[in-house]
Order: C-alpha cells, then structure tokens, then sequence
C-alpha cells in the first residue's frame, strides 16, 4: 500500500482587504455599553484601543452572520446590509459566494462548514446541474478524510496500453510504456502574465510542496524558480522544441500548443522530444466545437497526455457568446464518449481546465470522464483577486499582494488545496470508490438534472407542444 497522502494545513490569514457578504455599520446612536462584544462570540466587536470607554468599528471579515449583536443592541445601533463589492463581484459564472468560499479555504484549509445544510442549486448550468451519489455514506467505515480507511487520490499521467501480448513461453512482448504519478488530480495552469514575482515564486513552490505540477511558458522559468523543474511543465511551440532543448532535458513532461501540423506530425514530434530527454509529452487543445474529433485523432497517433482547455467559465471557445456552446461536463463527456467510442479511451490521460472553480468540481469532472483537472483562477482568487465578467473579464488584485512574503502566499495556495483535497476524500469515501482513477467515466454514479427533467417531463411536454402546433 503506498505512504497516505496528507495536505498539511496551517492557519495563514492575509491582511488585506477583501470583499465580504455582509457589513455592519455603527450608529451615531450607539451608547458604547458592550452589549455587543458579550454575545459576539466571533469578536466581531471590540472596544477601542486608544479609549476603551468608546466602540472600535465592526470587524465584518470575522462576522458569521449570527445576527446576535443586532438583536440584543439595546437602542437598535448596529445596521447589517449587504455589501455593495458582494454584489457585483463575479458574474453569471464566478458567483459571489464562490469567492469567500475560496477565501476561506485558503485561509484555514478546511471546508467551509454553515451548520444549516447545503443551500446552493441543485439546478443551473454546468456542474450545478450534477448530482453525486453519496449512497455510502451510512457506512462508518466510509469515513473519507478520518483516516480508518485507505482512501488513493492519486493519478497516473501517461499513455497506457489496451492489452498486454506475450510470446509462446510467456515473455511479455508489449513495450511497456513510462507514466507518472501525482498524488491529487489536480495541476496548476498559469493564470497570468503580469503576476509579481513572489505569487509567481509561492505557486511553483506551493505545487512543489503539494508534489504536484504546474505549467509554465520558458520566459517565466526565472534562476529561483529553476529549483523546482521537475514540478514544472514547460508549455512550447512545436517549432520550438530544438530552442528548448536544454529545458526539456531538465524536466519530466513537456506541453505543446496544438495546431492542425501536430496532428499529422504528433509521432514525429515525439520521437524528436524523446532523443533529447525521455519525457512525456502533453498536446494542449482548445476545446472548440470539434474538440471530441481532433482529440480521438490525437489518440489514434499516440498522444501520450491530452488537455483540454475550456474558457474561464467552462464554457467551448468559439469565439462568440452563443448560447449554443457547450458547458464542461458536457464537453468533457463529449470527449470521453467519442474515445470509449472507438476503443481507445484507457490509452490516454485527458487533461480538462476552464470553469473549475470549486472542490466540488473536481470529482465531478473526473465522474464526466477527465482523468484529472488544472486550475488558474482560484489560486488568485484564494491571495484576493477579485473577478467581474461584465461587461469583460476583468480581473483585479488586491493592493499590498506583491509584498506579501512568498512563505505566506505558498501556504495560503497549500490551505486551498487540503480543503480541496478534503473534500474529494469525503466525495469518494461517500461513495465507496477507494480509488480515483475509478471515478473517471463513472456517471451511472451521478445524476445529470438534465437527462432525469427529459424522462419525468419531456415526453409530457412534447406532445403538448405537438397538439399546439
């Protein structure tokens, strides 16, 4: 059995400011008596420093919404409302909660845990849509992250062979081909280019503490960042493989930007990258509206890694805002049906990036069909970046981050992944997968809301619209 897994987490809080749900304003009314710092139990209120005998401002960044100060106010002084950032934070995809979610996650490396049940959608687009099964839950020795059982969330990365063939005394004939393991499902895609360079330095050292990978343009591989290669994917031009040979003998995968040469020439590539250094090669394609076709020809000529790579909001990347395009678990499921279809899907490992934005998304991507996840945008989310999708993206850091000390950003992405990591434990633990490479493609253990709403309704609703007609 190999060595468990464990994300260590430590208590990492960034002083900046940061957007909230709620903010509590003081009246001039208030009569300074402290009621309210005796039934906070969050320390949300505190006297003054500098005079005791006055109410310092309300701490919102540590308020639970309890809404006992306000209650128990004795001249009604203290005001709650929604913050006004809260509001227009995010968009139709990035919701505002999913930013103080992620916030916290980063801070403590937990969970976050209400005490009043799950309250998000079990309908909506995308992942919102899905529903895990969590039948095993009832059993006490499915105890996810408690640790009685024996729980791998690890993956290999590599292409795999369909069967094995020996010769008439038993040797085995089949070339044997190299993988490598990571143990999470989960790798770091560069989000920026203009980051400082101590987040740049933190998340490369945050996916070397993690044992994990991040991919990474050459121009951005500076002498402190060098330390870490091996945790590092260069991501290069097909014609610029001889320019960096000296970095692909350094590393242990390489990722290539595809365009429509690769797919006649994917063999010869590879045969050129492996005479420089035995590393495994990665094919980045765009998922556009043939992502499924140009991936099974990928396959077919022996693409050993396959990323796929969606918008920021999981959706195709067609160029247009078209409500025809195709969400992340659709084009993930796309991608996996087509390459089950044609009897080669367990011969290579499928990539899939874009919209994945919450714990929850990971083992839901993987139950799609992908075989592992890569993640940007909450990383920066996580050190305070605050994103607007209209009227464009927009995405904006919080002022002071390129002073922050690389050590406290590093463990603020290291929080982010044990929260994650958590939860993928107690997803699998509840439903009896003890392993996740078996969570790909298993999507007879979800329900789609989409397929179930066709079967309960669809027939009912087309004949309606039938005699309409």
């Amino acid at each position: 059995m190999p060595k468990k897994y464990h994300i260590t987490a430590k208590v990492t809080p960034l002083n900046l400011d940061y957007v909230y749900k709620f903010k509590i304003e003081r009246g001039e009314n208030c009569i300074n008596c402290g009621r309210c710092t005796k039934v906070c139990i969050y320390e949300a209120h505190k006297r003054g420093k500098g005079d005791p005998r006055k109410m310092a401002d309300p701490n919102t960044v540590v308020c639970r919404n309890c809404f006992r100060c306000i209650q128990e106010c004795p001249r009604g002084a203290l005001e709650k409302s929604l913050d006004k950032d809260f509001l227009n934070i995010g968009g139709s995809y990035w919701k505002s909660d999913m930013f103080i979610t992620l916030w916290k996650q980063a801070e403590d490396g937990k969970v976050p845990v209400t005490g009043a049940g799950y309250r998000g959608p079990f309908t909506g687009p995308g992942f919102d849509s899905m529903w895990t099964d969590m039948s095993e839950i009832v059993r006490p020795t499915r105890d996810g992250i408690h640790g009685r059982e024996y729980i791998s969330t690890s993956v290999e990365l590599g292409r795999k062979l369909n069967h094995l063939a020996f010769d008439e005394s038993g040797k085995l004939l089949s070339k044997i081909h190299d993988t490598i393991d990571i143990p999470i499902p989960i790798i770091f895609d560069f989000p920026k280019d203009n980051l400082s360079p101590n987040v740049k330095l933190a998340i490369v050292r945050a996916a070397a503490e993690l044992n994990t990978c991040i991919v990474l343009s050459p121009d951005h591989i500076t002498a402190d960042i060098k330390k870490y290669i091996k945790n590092i994917i260069p991501i290069i031009s097909h014609k610029e493989i001889d320019r960096h040979s000296a970095l692909i003998k350094t590393v242990r995968m390489v990722a290539l930007d595809y365009d429509e040469e690769i797919l006649s020439s994917l063999p010869e590539l590879q045969d050129k990258i492996k005479k420089i250094h035995n590393v495994l090669t990665i094919v980045r394609v765009p998922a556009t509206k043939s992502v499924e076709q140009i991936v099974s020809r990928l396959a077919k000529n022996g693409a050993e890694i396959i990323h796929v790579v969606a918008d920021y909001c999981g959706m195709e990347n067609d160029g247009s805002a078209g409500l025809n395009r195709r969400l992340a678990k659709d084009i993930i499921r796309a991608v996996h049906l087509k390459l089950v279809e044609d009897r080669i899907r367990d011969e290579v490992t499928i990539i899939f990036s874009g919209g994945i934005a919450m714990a929850e998304h990971v083992p839901k991507a993987m139950l799609c069909g992908a075989d592992l996840t890569a993640i940007d945008l909450p990383l920066l989310i996580a050190l305070g970046a605050r994103l607007y999708e209209e009227p464009e993206k927009l995405l904006l850091f919080p002022e002071g981050l390129d002073k922050i000390a690389v050590r406290t950003v590093m463990h603020r992405v290291v929080n982010l992944m044990g929260a994650w990591h958590s939860q993928l434990l107690e997803v699998m633990g509840a439903m009896g997968i003890r392993e996740a490479r078996r969570l790909r493609g298993e999507t007879g253990r979800a329900i789609f809301f989409e397929e179930i709403d066709n079967e309960t309704f669809g027939k009912l609703f087309k004949k309606r619209e039938t005699a309409n007609v």
